[in-house]
């Protein structure tokens, strides 16, 4: 197993993150919606009282891989766009400009809650990624497992996530290994079939 020093998200890591994630999930939506918009996002995970992050760098220092989510799911993404709105307009217009057609979800992005209809209950596991370099090195398991200890110290006794529910077997595999539950399958407004994990905790104190 990889040796990783894991530590909370700190605003100077907003930069690698983007690049990062982009470079982790590049046919993504909110990977074409560029790294100006990333930093924005991984930002608000910095500056939030409610995220739970986790960054994983490797023996040199750099980052490898990132998990961030947050105890508050139904606020945290209100929260995050009224206290960085300068730069989250500045970073959608350009994304609106090389994407027209993005708009509409786009809006739905800004507002996102990880929800299935109303069901925000527990922490949100937002988002969570590796390097290619270190995929199959048992670092994600790590990032996974730091994440959810994260969140019972933050007094969270359950937690969620979505994934996409096709052509994802390796993704839902490896959720299903670390004790996650499928809790069930929805379809967004673009048609895309995705899954809602669940895993219950026992909550500890901050």
């Amino acid at each position: 197993m990889t040796h990783l020093t894991l530590a909370p998200l700190a605003h100077e890591d907003a930069g690698p993150a983007a690049e990062l994630h982009i470079s982790a999930f590049p046919d993504f939506f909110l990977s074409r919606l560029g790294s100006r918009f990333l930093r924005e996002f991984y930002a608000g995970f910095a500056n939030d009282p409610t995220a739970i992050t986790v960054v994983a760098h490797d023996p040199e220092g750099n980052i490898v891989g990132i998990a961030v989510g947050t105890t508050e799911p139904r606020g945290f993404f209100k929260r995050l766009l009224i206290r960085q709105w300068a730069g989250f307009v500045i970073a959608s217009i350009g994304a609106a400009v090389a994407h027209p057609a993005a708009i509409p979800r786009l809006l739905r992005a800004v507002a996102y809650r990880g929800d299935v209809g109303d069901r925000t209950d527990g922490a949100l596991l937002s988002s969570i990624f590796v390097n290619s370099t270190h995929r199959g090195t048992g670092a994600g398991g790590q990032l996974l497992e730091e994440w959810t200890t994260a969140a019972a110290r933050k007094s969270a006794d359950k937690a969620f996530l979505i994934t996409d529910a096709l052509e994802n077997d390796a993704v839902n595999s490896f959720y299903v290994r670390h004790g996650w539950v499928l809790d069930g399958t929805y379809q967004t407004k673009e048609g895309r079939a995705m899954n809602r994990y669940v895993k219950a905790m026992g909550g500890g104190s901050q």
